[in-house]
């Protein structure tokens, strides 16, 4: 004979929750892994880039010496427009700084870019002030003596903003910049 008992024993409802939960879990990795729709838009769109090449510099004795000057950098900014649009600068400052200590100041020629288009903008950083302070000299003096002393130059570029940390060695290099990132 036949059970007429029908008992429900609950396992289609955890089956289905299962079922459930690994689509969605599917699904959230699926629109995670995808491509940004920015990127979709256009494949050839880059990021604006930049460079900073320390042609020259003086005045980095310490402020007692005799023969001590005012700072002062000569600059070359390597500007790479990867966008698929013109670029137009307006000119913008440019800071000079040691160990968190600015050194001199300076500002980046107006300019106008074509799409994917590259130019490099001479800029002259200079000081009001005559020499280092005495232990940023002495600090300044060993980090050469030890071939890591860095200049950081910072300054904005259309509607960017960014950061090269150039070697102090006396030699005439390109350094690579990068946009600083926000902290909250």
């Amino acid at each position: 004979m036949a059970s007429t008992n029908n008992k429900d024993d609950g396992c289609g409802f955890c089956c289905c929750w299962m079922v459930s939960a690994i689509l969605l879990g599917g699904f959230f990795v699926l629109l995670t892994s995808l491509p940004s729709m920015d990127s979709l838009a256009d494949p050839f769109e880059q990021p604006t880039t930049c460079s900073v090449e320390l042609v020259g510099f003086k005045g980095l004795q310490p402020a007692m010496a005799s023969e001590a000057t005012s700072p002062a950098f000569d600059l070359l900014i390597h500007v790479n427009n990867g966008h698929t649009f013109s670029l137009a600068h307006g000119g913008g400052d440019v800071v000079v700084s040691y160990s968190g200590v600015p050194l001199a100041r300076g500002r980046t020629p107006s300019f106008e870019m074509a799409t994917k288009d590259t130019t490099a903008l001479p800029v002259k950083a200079t000081s009001a002030a005559v020499g280092l302070p005495e232990d940023l000299s002495r600090l300044m003096t060993d980090e050469r003596r030890w071939a890591v002393a860095q200049l950081r130059i910072e300054f904005g570029l259309a509607w960017d903003s960014f950061t090269c940390n150039v070697e102090l060695d006396g030699q005439q290099r390109v350094s690579e910049c990068y946009r600083p990132t926000l902290v909250n």
